[in-house]
C-alpha cells in the first residue's frame, strides 16, 4: 500500500471543500468542514494510505451535510457524458490497428477528464494524450500477462469514465477471458458504485460486484470476502485510477494499473513527472 505523504493533506482539504460547494453549504458550514477536517487529516496515523483517509473524510462531510452522497447528481451527469461518445469511440475503436490498446487508451482518456464538472470537455486532447503515452505505458508486457490469463478482475474508478470502461472490457472479452468488474460499495467521492455500473450497461456485459468498502479507492484489509475471493482467483487484475494504485500496490505481480499520476504523491510512487499516462505491472515503487 501507498503511505500518506505531506502534500495529501491540502488535497483532503480541497476535496472537502469541493463537496461543499457543489452542496451549496454556507460560509459557516464550509468553515465547519474546513475546522473538522483539517485536525482529522493530521491526527490520523501516518502509515495510512491516501485512500482510508479519504474516506473518513467524507463521513464528516456527509454529516455535516447531512446527505449521503454529496456527488450524485455530478456522477449522474457524468454518466450521461461520457454515454454520449460511446458509439463514437467504439467505432474508433473497431477501426484501429490494435483493438484492445486504443481501447485501452480511450479508458485511460477518461481518467483525465473532469466529466460532471461542466458541459463542454475537450475529448480529442484527452485522446491525443493518451496516445502520446509511450515510456510509461506497458501495452506489450500487459498484453503478454493476458496471454496467460483466463480470468480478469477489472476494478473500475470513477463515474464518467466507467462508461468507457465498458469498451476495455468488451475488448478484453473478445481476446477471450472472463471479466469481472469491481466497484465502490458505497459513495465515495465521484468514484462509480453499483448504481453507475448499471446505468451505463456494464452489469449486462460482465459480472459486476462491490469492493466491500465505500472509499475512494480499495485494499485487501477493507475489502469484502467476495472481492479478495475474486482477487485471489483472477489470473490478472487491471485496477484503474489513483485510489485503487494508493490501496493495491505491493499486494500482487499480477497488477497491472491504469491511470494518470494527477498528484505529486503517487507521480512520486511511480517515478513519473505528474499528468505521466501510465499503464504498468505492480512492482517495487520508488518514492523519495
Amino acid at each position: 500500500m501507498m503511505r500518506l505523504h505531506p502534500e495529501c493533506i491540502p488535497c483532503f482539504l480541497s476535496a472537502s471543500l469541493r463537496a461543499a460547494r457543489i452542496l451549496g453549504l454556507p460560509g459557516g458550514k464550509r468553515w465547519e468542514v474546513v475546522e473538522r477536517v483539517a485536525p482529522l487529516a493530521l491526527g490520523l496515523p501516518r502509515g495510512w494510505p491516501p485512500l482510508l483517509v479519504g474516506g473518513r473524510v467524507q463521513r464528516v462531510v456527509e454529516e455535516i451535510a447531512g446527505t449521503r452522497d454529496p456527488f450524485a447528481g455530478v456522477k449522474r451527469l457524468a454518466n450521461e457524458q461520457a454515454l454520449d461518445r460511446l458509439g463514437a469511440l467504439r467505432e474508433r475503436i473497431r477501426g484501429a490497428r490494435d483493438p484492445l490498446e486504443e481501447a485501452l487508451r480511450v479508458a485511460v482518456a477518461g481518467n483525465l477528464i473532469d466529466f460532471g464538472v461542466s458541459d463542454s470537455f475537450d475529448l480529442e486532447e484527452a485522446l491525443a494524450r493518451a496516445e502520446r503515452a509511450t515510456d510509461h505505458f506497458d501495452y506489450e508486457g500487459f498484453r503478454q500477462a493476458l496471454s496467460a490469463a483466463r480470468r480478469v478482475l477489472y476494478v473500475g474508478d470513477n463515474a464518467g469514465e466507467i462508461a468507457w470502461d465498458r469498451l476495455a472490457v468488451e475488448e478484453l472479452q473478445r481476446a477471450g477471458v472472463e471479466v469481472v468488474f469491481a466497484v465502490r460499495s458505497g459513495p465515495a467521492l465521484n468514484d462509480a458504485t453499483l448504481e453507475d455500473a448499471r446505468f451505463v450497461g456494464l452489469d449486462r456485459l460482465c459480472r459486476v460486484i462491490g469492493t466491500g468498502a465505500a472509499l475512494p479507492g480499495i485494499t485487501l484489509a477493507t475489502a469484502s470476502e467476495e472481492f479478495r475471493r475474486e482477487f485471489q482467483d483472477a489470473d490478472l487484475v487491471l485496477a484503474k485510477g489513483m485510489g485503487n494504485f494508493e490501496g493495491l500496490v505491493g499486494e500482487s505481480g499480477k497488477v497491472f494499473f491504469l491511470l494518470v499520476a494527477k498528484c505529486l504523491p503517487v507521480a512520486r510512487e511511480l517515478g513519473v513527472p505528474v499528468g505521466t499516462v501510465v499503464l504498468r505491472g505492480d512492482g517495487p515503487t520508488t518514492a523519495a
